[in-house]
């Protein structure tokens, strides 16, 4: 039976330590945030290669590269790469959160931020001071601030957003930068 133990010791112990490394967020060489161009050297129109390129090695399907942090899933950090015919169409970072009531919890992504200063977990308010021409977005399932780029069909939006509710409600909670939909099926933009 002593044996078992100071066998088995030594393998639970590499199991337990080895489960936080199971969970990988993006590891970039530059944490800057490019308001309708890019998060952390991730690019709109960047091939798949060349995303997991800068972020690293993830799972990707039907189009979603996803970087998730350690903890509970549904809690955890997120960094997320979208693609359409292979092409960056959408690049997006989400906070954490802990408790029931929905409390921002900083983590690895909070560190990106715009050369402005905007990060996860700056104030909403902050936004609005950085950009002046973003403009607000107060819909029921996102609040924040869209700050839009160029024109169609090569039309960019930077989303800045908040749950609205929680412990933290005015917090930027998700940075996104996305191709408008024109940019990439323009056969349906007419």
């Amino acid at each position: 039976m002593a044996v078992r133990r100071i066998v088995m010791a030594p393998l639970v112990a590499s199991l337990v330590l080895a489960a936080p490394a199971l969970a990988r967020l993006p590891r970039p060489k530059t944490t800057l945030i490019v308001p309708g161009r890019s998060l952390a050297g991730v690019k709109l129109d960047m091939t798949q290669a060349q995303a997991l390129g800068q972020w690293g090695a993830t799972s990707c399907s039907s189009g979603v590269c996803r970087w998730i942090g350690p903890g509970n899933p549904s809690q955890a950090e997120r960094a997320t790469v979208s693609l359409w015919r292979g092409k960056v169409v959408g690049i997006a970072i989400t906070a954490g959160w802990t408790g029931a009531n929905v409390k921002f919890k900083p983590g690895v992504l909070s560190r990106w931020r715009t050369a402005k200063g905007i990060q996860l977990g700056s104030k909403k308010s902050a936004v609005r001071r950085a950009y002046p021409s973003a403009k607000a977005n107060t819909g029921e399932a996102v609040q924040g601030y869209d700050l839009f780029a160029g024109a169609r069909p090569n039309l960019s939006v930077t989303r800045f957003s908040t749950s609205g509710h929680g412990a933290t409600p005015t917090l930027i909670r998700g940075i996104e930068v996305n191709w408008d939909v024109c940019h990439f099926m323009r056969d349906t933009c007419g």
